[in-house]
């Protein structure tokens, strides 16, 4: 039985790091979803950008494996860089799409947790002050039409870092993001 992980939020889900910089995770264990059939998983997992590359999904795998080495694991690549918490909205593409490829990947294994890394794109003071409640009708919606009630979900935090350099005044209100997601 593989046990699946939906992979849904924005760029630091997806992956953007340099694949000649890191060792690859090679792992017959390890599966990533494509067109529909479970393949073994190769970075980028997800193919949302010509920038895409490796991501934290492939060493949570990696991780998982180490924990439960008899078992096989699933990734299902869903993630979109540069998405805000409007664009994930259930009735929206990308929600849409996340609900396809978990129903489909549900056939073959047991959807076992969601991770989620989103939030820079909300960093503007008045998408962080809606951020909780948004989030949380996602998550009810993803839960209710996956029907896994309980299903574990995984949420990357937002770096301290963003408030720094060139681009730091777009990112005054990642506290508060992160905080709806610590609440959540």
């Amino acid at each position: 039985m593989i046990h699946s992980f939906l992979l849904i939020g924005q760029s630091n889900m997806a992956g953007r790091g340099f694949t000649k910089e890191v060792l690859p995770i090679l792992d017959e264990g390890i599966h990533a979803l494509r067109n529909g059939r479970w393949q073994v998983m190769s970075e980028p997992l997800h193919n949302d950008r010509p920038t895409a590359g490796v991501g934290l999904a492939a060493s949570f795998a990696a991780a998982w494996r180490l924990q439960q080495p008899a078992a096989e694991i699933g990734l299902i690549p869903c993630a979109d860089g540069g998405t805000n918490l409007d664009e994930w909205a259930a009735g929206g593409v990308l929600f849409d799409n996340a609900v396809a490829q978990a129903k489909l990947a549900q056939r073959s294994s047991k959807l076992s947790g969601i991770l989620w890394h989103q939030g820079e794109s909300d960093c503007f003071p008045d998408h962080a002050a809606v951020y909780a409640e948004k989030f949380a009708a996602i998550v009810t919606q993803l839960r209710s039409e996956l029907d896994v009630p309980n299903i574990p979900l995984i949420i990357g935090g937002l770096g301290d870092f963003l408030t720094t350099g060139l681009y730091g005044q777009y990112f005054a209100a990642y506290k508060l993001v992160n905080e709806a997601q610590l609440a959540f």
